[in-house]
C-alpha cells in the first residue's frame, strides 16, 4: 500500500511539473501587446518584426482635412481635433506595400453627430420593427437615442463619430490597411440625394480619395438605390464618377479588364 502511494505521489508530481512547464512556454510566447497586437509567436521573429510598416507618423492632412468647410466651419471650431497635421514638406511613406486589391470592402461615411454636424445622423435611425406587429409590440419603439443607444448591432471603438472627422477618416484607413484591404467601395449617392435617414456625402469623397492614397488603397463606387432611379440617370451618374474622380490616383481600376472603372449597383426589387 506504501509503495502504491509513492508511486501515486511520484506521478502527481510529474504531471503538475509538466504542467507548470506548459505554461511557462506559452507565456514565453505570448506577444507583449494588447489584444490586437503581434500575432502569437511574432517575437520570436524579429526578422520578420523589422519588416512590418509602422506608420506612427502623421501626414500631410491641411489639403483632405478641408472638408465642406462652408457647412462646417462653425462646428470645428468648438471641436478639439486630435490630429496634428503635419509640415507641408513631410513626405508620404516612401514605400508601401502592395495590398490584396481582391479584397473589397464596404465603406459608408454616411454618420454624424453634433459636434461636427449639429446633429446625430443615421446613429438615430428608427428601430426596426418585427414584420409581425403583435411581436413588435413587445420591442422598443421609435428612434434610437446616441450617443450610447445607436443603430447598430456593435458598438464603435471610435463612439458615435461623424463621417466628416478627419480623425475618423484617417483612422479608418489605418484600420484598412493595417487588415490588408485593397479596396474600399464606397456608399454613393448623386450630388444633392441622400436616403431618407442621412444627407448628402457627395462632398466627403474627395477627401476619402486623397485619405485611402496615402495608404496606397483604391476606391470604387457603391451606388444606392435612390428615388426613379432609371437607365438614364444611371448612366449619368456612372459618368459624373468617372469624370469628377476618374483621374484620382486612389481611383480603383480593374487591370484584368484594361483598366476599366468599376462600380457597385445596388438593385431595388418591388414585391
Amino acid at each position: 500500500m506504501a509503495k502504491f502511494r509513492r508511486r501515486t505521489c511520484i506521478t502527481l508530481s510529474l504531471f503538475i511539473l509538466f504542467i507548470f512547464s506548459l505554461m511557462m512556454g506559452l507565456k514565453m510566447l505570448r506577444p507583449h501587446k494588447a489584444a490586437f497586437g503581434d500575432p502569437f509567436g511574432l517575437d520570436l521573429l524579429p526578422e520578420i518584426r523589422q519588416q512590418t510598416p509602422h506608420l506612427v507618423k502623421t501626414f500631410d492632412s491641411q489639403k483632405s482635412d478641408r472638408i465642406d468647410s462652408e457647412t462646417n466651419v462653425k462646428n470645428l471650431k468648438s471641436v478639439e481635433i486630435t490630429m496634428k497635421p503635419s509640415k507641408a514638406s513631410e513626405p508620404y511613406p516612401e514605400e508601401l506595400p502592395p495590398r490584396n486589391y481582391f479584397l473589397h470592402v464596404f465603406y459608408y461615411s454616411w454618420y454624424g453627430n453634433p459636434q461636427f454636424d449639429g446633429k446625430y445622423i443615421h446613429w438615430n435611425h428608427p428601430i426596426l420593427s418585427h414584420w409581425d406587429l403583435r411581436i413588435a409590440k413587445k420591442y422598443p419603439q421609435g428612434k434610437h437615442n446616441p450617443p450610447d443607444d445607436i443603430g447598430s448591432s456593435f458598438y464603435p471603438e471610435l463612439g458615435s463619430y461623424s463621417s466628416r472627422d478627419p480623425y475618423v477618416i484617417e483612422t479608418h484607413m489605418k484600420q484598412m490597411y493595417s487588415a490588408s484591404i485593397g479596396v474600399l467601395a464606397l456608399s454613393w449617392y448623386p450630388p444633392d440625394s441622400n436616403d431618407e435617414n442621412g444627407e448628402p456625402t457627395d462632398n466627403l469623397v474627395p477627401t476619402i480619395l486623397d485619405k485611402a492614397h496615402k495608404y496606397n488603397l483604391k476606391v470604387t463606387f457603391h451606388i444606392e438605390p435612390y428615388k426613379n432611379r432609371d437607365d438614364k440617370n444611371m448612366y449619368q451618374n456612372i459618368r459624373y464618377i468617372i469624370d469628377k474622380y476618374g483621374n484620382h490616383p486612389a481611383f480603383y481600376r480593374e487591370e484584368r479588364f484594361q483598366n476599366l472603372p468599376q462600380v457597385f449597383i445596388t438593385a431595388a426589387f418591388t414585391i
